[in-house]
């Protein structure tokens, strides 16, 4: 089989009704609710795998990482029993997962028989009213509000007086960044990236002129020198964007861990880029892979807890 019949047998399970349903009208019960389904690919197993996502992709949006080099996303264990992370452990080499109405739909590679070749393989389940966590959405998609919800935040929205900052920094600010600074102020997210935000506690938004040198491709195409803004921080790790188009909403992210490490460029908004830190484990800089639920804190509660541990262990005389 290629990978056009690989995708008429994924869009015929996408419209059969699962096993549960199926005996839920027979007799009024079921006992699973996924079809599991191995395709012949042979030795070109991830080829046709590459070739399905990137298919798929464009109707579905990108997909999320569900298994990778020994990682199994937690969220597999909310799709209705058996749990398939208990069905496919020991088995799954790499899986990408779609939510599709009330369904979820994966494809990967499981383990050949008696170590044999990789299996292509097809997943179509239920879901249940929790629906997966965090699926990586389309950049055009992702908002402040997303990042909200993921994050479970319930702080106040921020005040913020974008003419006078944008005068002191002589350039004018994506509008993007704007909404997620508005909608969570100064802070971290989940103990690791600071977001760079105007006003008390916040930490500022830097200037930096980087060689050229210093990129990886794609560098920037004039100058020894371009200008970048940082907009977010995790120890050593920078956040920016190159400021060099008039335009903000032009501008891309550029990313390094280290002042040794090349500046990396990144296509997406600052909120897009945080969502896939938070939910895709094969972003670079990723944190989904270390965190299954995420979290902000802001920099007052930053503060008062650094107040609360200096009273408790150095308290005044």
């Amino acid at each position: 089989m290629d990978s056009t019949a690989h995708l008429a047998v994924i869009e015929d399970l996408l419209t059969r009704l699962l096993p549960d349903e199926e005996s839920a009208q027979e007799n009024g019960r079921g006992d699973h609710r996924y079809h599991l389904v191995h395709l012949a690919a042979g030795d070109r197993g991830p080829a046709e795998l590459n070739a399905i996502v990137v298919a798929l992709s464009p109707r579905l949006g990108p997909p999320k990482t569900v298994a990778l080099d020994g990682f199994m996303d937690p969220s597999l264990r909310r799709l209705p029993g058996p749990p398939l992370a208990d069905v496919l452990a020991g088995q799954v080499i790499e899986m990408y997962g779609w939510t599709i109405g009330q369904r979820w739909l994966g494809i990967g590679l499981l383990k050949g028989l008696g170590g044999g070749v990789p299996a292509l393989a097809v997943v179509v389940s239920a879901l249940d009213v929790r629906d997966m966590a965090a699926p990586v959405k389309p950049a055009e998609s992702v908002r402040a509000e997303d990042l909200v919800a993921l994050t479970g935040w319930r702080g106040g929205r921020s005040q913020v007086n974008w003419e006078s900052v944008e005068r002191k920094l002589s350039l004018r600010l994506p509008q993007d960044y704007k909404l997620l600074v508005e909608a969570f102020g100064a802070g971290i997210f989940d103990d690791n990236l600071g977001l760079c935000a105007p006003g008390p506690g916040g930490l500022d938004l830097d200037l930096i002129v980087a060689d050229r040198a210093q990129f990886s491709d794609p560098a920037p195409s004039e100058g020894r020198t371009a200008r970048l803004l940082q907009w977010a921080t995790a120890d050593e790790h920078s956040f920016c964007w190159l400021v060099e188009d008039p335009d903000p909403e032009a501008w891309p992210v550029y990313a390094r861990s280290d002042k040794w490490d090349p500046w990396k460029r990144f296509d997406y908004s600052s909120t897009e880029f945080i969502h896939r830190m938070l939910t895709d484990p094969k972003h670079p800089y990723s944190l989904a892979e270390h965190f299954e639920t995420h979290w902000f804190t802001s920099a007052e509660q930053v503060e008062q807890a650094k107040e609360a541990f200096m009273d408790e262990y150095h308290p005044h005389p």
